[in-house]
């Protein structure tokens, strides 16, 4: 009980003072809501198979800039990436359920605090540091992570080292090595395994693919395509009938798949490409997949890509980093390749970054 009033008190600033609370048992033995006086609402859980910070904070409309904040901190000793399996926390709510505060436990009494103040600041039983009164440190963080948040919608990361992204075992796609954000993993295993029962194989052709293999795909086919003689304009819309420009693809974000083959093998001609596709228009959308360049026809989608059958979105994820790249992204940033002056001129962002449909 001394701990609990400890950490109540740390909280008053964004939540709620002199609390008196209720238990209620709802969705499992490992959650439980508690309301306090002022209609705030905490919520604890325990970490669970596949969770991770970004995770459990995307449930409650945590926008990406702010979790890779969080990432980042370096104001106490601890590194909230790193959640423990079977480790409990604790989500506070205000009466509008926007989110006040994130608590991670360690040990019973030994925790670690997120304030979803302006701006964020961080607490633990060891320290609580009030980030209001650092004006220039808050500045330069801020600062760095737009640009963290551009560089990464634009592809320009590893994700061999991206705290969000894992590798995909070999089983489940046909190149050396790819890397996916784990929510998309996790989403793509649940549907492969339902997939199997009705006697469908799914397997990722394509993956994560950041700034530098786009790039590299784009200057072969553009040096290609040139000395057959085209402008760099008809090379460009002969490109982006099927790829996308450096800083412009989904790929980039570890949310998008393609499934089992590409045009050739998804042209209407292949029996068991047919079935497979029937599969996923009926199915995908139950594991948060979309097809997001879908048809093109009157009143559906009318601009970007060809329609792909096999490219689907994890959209959870991709939802909010497609309104990111809205916020963020401006033609002055999407340089560094062949014929990328031409970007702005030929639309692409609005044609292409935003040609797309899901119903």
């Amino acid at each position: 009980m001394k701990h609990l009033y400890l950490l109540l008190s740390i909280l008053i600033l964004s939540c709620s003072s002199e609390h008196s609370t209720q238990e209620t048992d709802t969705k499992s033995k490992l959650e439980s809501k508690t309301k306090l006086e002022d209609n705030n609402i905490i919520i604890r859980s325990k970490v669970t198979s596949g969770a991770s910070l970004s995770s459990i904070l995307r449930k409650y409309n945590v926008e990406h800039s702010q979790i890779l904040l969080i990432s980042e901190q370096k104001e106490i000793e601890f590194n909230f990436n790193n959640l423990q399996l079977d480790k409990k926390y604790e989500i506070i709510l205000d009466q509008d359920s926007l989110i006040c505060s994130f608590v991670y436990y360690n040990k019973p009494n030994d925790y670690y605090g997120v304030e979803f103040s302006n701006p964020i600041s961080f607490f633990s039983n060891q320290k609580i540091i009030d980030l209001k009164q650092e004006d220039t440190l808050i500045t330069m963080k801020e600062d760095n992570i737009t640009s963290d948040l551009k560089n990464f919608l634009m592809g320009k990361f590893d994700p061999k080292s991206h705290p969000e992204f894992d590798v995909l075992d070999k089983k489940y796609h046909n190149k050396s090595v790819m890397y996916l954000h784990k929510l998309t993993i996790a989403a793509f295993l649940k549907m492969r395994e339902a997939a199997e029962k009705d006697g469908i194989s799914l397997t990722i052709v394509s993956g994560t693919r950041n700034f530098y293999a786009q790039k590299s795909i784009w200057e072969r086919k553009y040096k290609k395509y040139k000395e057959e003689g085209l402008t760099d304009k008809e090379v460009i819309q002969k490109i982006m009938l099927w790829s996308s420009m450096p800083s412009t693809s989904r790929h980039h974000w570890g949310t998008d798949i393609d499934i089992n083959g590409f045009d050739k093998y998804f042209d209407g001609t292949n029996k068991k490409a047919n079935k497979e596709y029937e599969w996923l228009t009926k199915n995908a959308t139950k594991f948060g997949f979309c097809q997001v360049y879908s048809e093109k026809k009157t009143g559906g989608r009318s601009t970007g890509y060809n329609e792909e059958k096999w490219h689907w979105s994890y959209m959870p994820i991709a939802n909010q980093l497609l309104e990111d790249y809205r916020k963020l992204i401006t033609y002055s940033d999407i340089t560094g390749f062949s014929a990328s002056n031409f970007a702005e001129e030929l639309n692409i962002i609005e044609e292409f970054v935003f040609g797309i449909k899901c119903d």
